[in-house]
């Protein structure tokens, strides 16, 4: 039993709480390396976009050999039938095809994994009714500059593309493949219109989870006492 006089020696114990807090700032420094690591890794592998321009005009049957390897990958056929005239297009293959049944996509449209595609469809149809009045239907009709979301295999691993075309639809049908492109990067999407480049939407989404996992790595090695800390940095972080 202690005396009156006595008082406990705290020296040891406040050796060790002075360890501990070294060894978790220590870690902590350590944990926050970590993340800025984790950060610098983070960036999406940069693709290469394989761009060919073009002044092609359509007429019968003509392909398309996306990646240049010899290989028809799409086809366009100007049809017709009495006196209609159809446009169309279609994947050579199964495993080659349209995003949104040829829709005629403005440029900044992503194609990519998310998209509901098909095998073919009618791009534009020209022709005349019974009482001789030009029927002009189909979402490539007269527009200029419009672009096909494609998806095709190259080594049975799949890759997403675009071809634009300019379609005019008066006393007949006239269609211009002006420029086609395709990511070499297996299932990573494309842009419409980009010729070059990366994502800058899928680099926002990368930095912004690898700055919230160093968040978590570092205020996490600093015990209980940062929680509060570190819930506030994480909603900062991703709203």
């Amino acid at each position: 039993m202690l005396k009156p006089t006595e008082r406990p020696d705290r020296r040891s114990t406040i050796n060790v709480c002075s360890k501990l807090e070294n060894k978790l700032a220590a870690y902590f420094t350590a944990a926050t390396a970590a993340g800025v690591g984790v950060l610098a890794l983070a960036q999406p592998a940069e693709g290469k976009i394989v761009y060919t321009p073009a002044d092609i005009v359509i007429g019968g049957h003509t392909a398309l050999d996306l990646n240049h390897d010899g290989v028809n990958d799409f086809v366009f056929y100007e049809t017709g039938w009495g006196d209609w005239t159809h446009l169309l297009a279609s994947g050579v293959v199964a495993s080659n095809r349209i995003l949104g049944y040829v829709s005629a996509l403005r440029a900044g449209v992503p194609v990519g994994p998310k998209g509901v595609f098909s095998r073919s469809g009618m791009m534009a149809t020209f022709g005349h009714s019974i009482s001789n009045t030009s029927v002009i239907r189909g979402k490539w009709a007269n527009v200029k500059n419009r672009y096909l979301g494609l998806q095709f295999s190259i080594n049975g691993e799949t890759h997403y593309g675009w071809a634009r075309l300019t379609v005019t639809v008066k006393d007949g049908m006239l269609a211009t493949l002006t420029g086609y492109a395709y990511e070499t990067i297996p299932n990573k999407r494309i842009i419409t219109g980009k010729t070059s480049g990366v994502d800058s939407a899928e680099i926002e989404t990368n930095t912004r989870q690898a700055a919230v996992s160093s968040v978590n790595l570092g205020m996490l090695a600093r015990g209980a006492d940062a929680l509060v800390l570190w819930r506030r940095d994480r909603e900062m972080l991703t709203n």
